[in-house]
């Protein structure tokens, strides 16, 4: 599997836990890992030059 596939992967895995967190009342906490999940998938972005997200 490619490093591309494998990140993505991870990814769905972080907004899954997201969701998790907002279902059980942990509003503050899912907040805190969705904006880290934007800053990791934005900066992969850059790095990649536009072959991935």
């Amino acid at each position: 599997m490619s490093f591309n596939r494998i990140f993505h992967f991870i990814m769905a895995l972080v907004w899954v836990y997201t969701i998790y967190l907002l279902a059980s009342m942990q509003g503050m906490l899912a907040m805190y890992v969705m904006a880290g999940g934007m800053l990791v998938d934005s900066v992969y972005a850059m790095i990649s030059n536009g072959k991935g997200c």
